[in-house]
């Protein structure tokens, strides 16, 4: 395996223990120094392979959290793949936590605005986020050294905005942007104090001016190969990307179970690709177009009133 430079600030997405819900995962930074960060806290004792571009730690080295990722190249842009696990739990079977270092392309003043907050769940407004150019208050605080990145997909990019306590912070935060079918802007994620980010949305917030807590746009994208990958290599050839974006309007209920049934399986069929080294997968074309299509009838189907 050619080794890489793959320092950088990753956005990630994480799946959580429970093998159905799916959100914005812990930004990661590696450095070429060998150090590592995880949500604004330093690792203690990051094991670093050159070699095979990979880095790991455990909980037992001081550390809130454990984690194996392994890097790798696609069109230029680092990504990475691993399994991650919070406090003392085993690292899991397979991998539940995917990495981009991508540079969002859109400017952060693309989101300006001044949006509702609200706790998810709940309908009672907190205060309010304020995005104006290359700026951000948070309830009436302003916000110190945020990460902005972004990852390019066929539908359009993804934006997500992070920052902690960790840089004089009140509060942590990870959140992803996006705009809802009137064409207000939202966002959603995670935002805690102390100790490990929560495993669930707890927050959203809205620019819409008769404003109400904004449900969550499902986007789906699922990679197919057209070629063969050999797992001791990362694949970095993928010639497809096909993107559904299901635009109904649907409630939180609604919203986990399209995340139950497709994520879940897009996640999966991802982490199949690193079979045991030195094996190759065959790409199957018409198996993968059949597995689109009926990704998105699920979705569709999720998407109606119940």
């Amino acid at each position: 395996m050619t080794s890489f430079d793959y320092s950088g600030t990753y956005m990630s997405s994480w799946l959580q223990p429970d093998g159905k819900t799916y959100l914005p995962g812990p930004v990661v930074v590696d450095a070429t120094t060998q150090s590592a960060s995880l949500n604004g806290i330093a690792i203690k004792s990051p094991q670093f392979d050159t070699t095979k571009n990979q880095v790991s730690w455990t909980a037992a080295s001081g550390n809130t959290c454990s984690a194996t990722l392994q890097f790798y190249q696609n069109g230029g842009v680092n990504g990475f793949v691993g399994a991650y696990a919070q406090g003392g739990d085993p690292l899991p079977t397979s991998n539940n936590l995917f990495g981009s270092a991508g540079v969002a392309t859109q400017q952060l003043s693309t989101w300006n605005g001044t949006y509702t907050v609200y706790p998810s769940p709940g309908t009672q407004s907190i205060g309010s986020m304020v995005v104006s150019n290359n700026s951000v208050t948070y309830i009436n605080n302003a916000v110190q050294s945020f990460d902005y990145t972004g990852e390019k997909t066929a539908s359009g990019e993804i934006d997500q905005l992070a920052w902690f306590t960790g840089d004089g912070n009140k509060q942590n935060m990870i959140l992803q942007f996006s705009k809802d079918s009137k064409g207000d802007l939202t966002f959603y994620g995670t935002t805690w104090t102390g100790g490990n980010q929560p495993p669930e949305v707890n927050v959203t917030g809205t620019t819409a001016k008769s404003p109400t807590p904004p449900t969550i746009q499902v986007i789906l994208v699922l990679m197919m190969q057209s070629t063969t990958t050999t797992a001791t290599e990362v694949t970095t050839e993928v010639t497809t990307e096909v993107t559904t974006e299901v635009t109904t309007e649907v409630t939180t209920e609604v919203t986990t179970e399209v995340v139950t049934e497709v994520v879940e399986e897009i996640i999966a069929s991802a982490a199949s690709g690193f079979a045991a080294p030195g094996s190759i997968i065959p790409a199957d074309s018409a198996a993968d177009a059949l597995a689109a299509d009926d990704l998105v009838r699920k979705a569709q189907h999720l998407s109606k009133p119940h």
